[in-house]
């Protein structure tokens, strides 16, 4: 097994003369992209070999006579190719001597660009899965992974959970968590605990499709609120539960899907206190929270007692690590976990031993880096190529949310940019009743293979709009 020990000059036994980036001549004109590549050659010729680190930071500066800044963007190059990853207390360990960079992968379709589904950026995922599963067979969990576990989840894999969802202000306790198969599973979940014919379940006019899949199954209505940039209008929520059995209030207060939008901590008061009044239970689906740098205080931290809250890693991390985290009130986590029993007999053991180690040792918190670094430069081509009035954004946010001028309407718009090349998805797919909607269309940034590839159909979908909508089909 590779040193631990620092991976200096006299521990990879290079000279001055051997090593591009150190020497002193080169290294007054080295970018940070020169280093990194520099850097690189010497990973992938064995001279840093796997499990070795990078000098510190300042010292390789110090060395080379650049600035700090320069070197820390230099590894964080790196770490997007996957060939290292940061640690606070270990520094900067090599793992791409081992095992090459992979890209994650993506569904061919030579007729359309697809921006319609929220995938990983970048191949971080991979290659942090690849040195885990060699690594996993030395976790003293590793032998329950053969066993059954509760439906709830292990004690272990729950307080990982609680970490995860763990916000300033917000510190679930481990014993109210119940881990599912993803947040779809959770919110299946909460809806069987609220089993009953009775009543509405409000959401905000365009919401997420993965409730609107779940009402013809528990047999509920959605009755659409509007909203504005605070969030859910709450006087409408009020006069709604004054008027009707309402079964619950479902809200996406973080990054809402589609439109963007973050809840204001104000209309978060406002709208615990209807519910409060009423007696209604408040589904918040926080997938998007950890992704957030400045949170708002969740909303099950100001209402507790009413409150599920939902998270995942699949959004952040990547689909393929299937795993959610459902907070729920102290009298209803028994019925979640009946859920989960009845239908998945218990959460995915492979899935929660590595999510629970990534949690646990930062590995998810560099991936989730990754992927934000990634989704910001892209962020930053959306608002370059497509009108910014007609934009709402914002660079946490994988996808970005764009509002049509007359005369498009949403579903023409979609239908004019796929003969184009480029699909994405229409207001109409959000929709949960037949009010009056915005038209725009959501699109997924990190779905494109590339940056270029997302230039080329953030360009198309600019034409499109400066085109007038055509008939692409009909008969006589």
């Amino acid at each position: 097994m590779a040193s631990d020990k620092p991976a200096t000059r006299a521990d990879n036994g290079a000279g001055a003369s051997e090593t591009a980036t150190r020497s002193p001549t080169r290294a007054k004109r080295a970018t940070y992209v020169e280093v990194s590549s520099s850097i690189e050659d010497e990973i992938r010729s064995g001279v840093y070999p796997p499990g070795s680190r990078l000098p510190p930071q300042r010292q390789l500066a110090t060395e080379l006579g650049i600035n700090v800044s320069t070197v820390s963007r230099a590894y964080r190059e790196l770490q997007l190719r996957g060939l290292v990853i940061g640690s606070k207390r270990r520094g900067s360990l090599v793992t791409g001597g081992a095992m090459p960079s992979v890209e994650p992968a993506r569904a061919v379709n030579n007729a359309a660009v697809d921006l319609t589904v929220n995938r990983p950026a970048t191949g971080e995922f991979l290659n942090c899965l690849a040195r885990t599963l060699a690594e996993l067979p030395r976790d003293p969990r590793y032998p329950s992974l053969q066993e059954y576990q509760p439906p709830q989840g292990p004690l272990w894999a729950r307080a990982a959970g609680a970490k995860w969802m763990a916000a300033p202000g917000f510190t679930p306790e481990p014993d109210h968590v119940v881990v599912t198969s993803g947040a779809q599973h959770g919110l299946y979940a909460v809806l069987n605990s609220l089993i009953g014919t009775d009543g509405v379940i409000l959401a905000d006019q365009l919401t997420y499709y993965g409730l609107k899949a779940l009402a013809p199954v528990f047999q509920f209505e959605i009755v659409g609120v509007p909203s504005d940039r605070d969030g859910l209008l709450t006087d409408e929520v009020d006069r709604l539960c004054r008027r009707t059995r309402v079964k619950a209030i479902f809200t996406v207060p973080n990054l809402q899907n589609p439109t963007v939008t973050t809840m204001s901590l104000e209309r978060r008061m406002a709208l615990v206190d209807v519910a409060r009044r009423h007696g209604v239970t408040i589904i918040e689906d926080d997938v998007y929270g950890p992704l957030v740098s400045q949170r708002l205080p969740a909303i099950a931290s100001l209402c507790p007692e009413l409150t599920f809250h939902i998270a995942a890693t699949s959004k952040i991390l990547a689909p393929g690590l299937r795993l959610g985290y459902l907070l729920s009130p102290p009298d209803s986590s028994a019925l979640c976990a009946e859920a989960v029993r009845t239908t998945a007999w218990m959460p995915a053991p492979m899935s929660m031993l590595i999510a629970s180690i990534w949690i646990e040792d930062g590995t998810a918190r560099h991936i989730m880096n990754a992927q934000l670094a990634e989704i910001r430069a892209r962020h930053d081509l959306a608002r370059e190529l497509l009108p910014q009035e007609l934009l709402e954004s914002d660079p946490a946010c994988m996808f970005v949310w764009l509002r049509l001028p007359p005369p498009w309407r949403a579903d023409d718009f979609a239908a004019n940019a796929k003969a184009r090349g480029v699909i994405v998805m229409p207001s109409s797919a959000f929709a949960v009743d037949r009010s009056e909607i915005e038209h725009g269309v959501r699109i997924n940034l990190a779905c494109a293979s590339s940056r270029d590839q997302l230039v080329s159909a953030l360009r198309l979908l600019a034409g499109t709009l400066k085109d007038r909508p055509r008939a692409l089909f009909g008969t006589i």
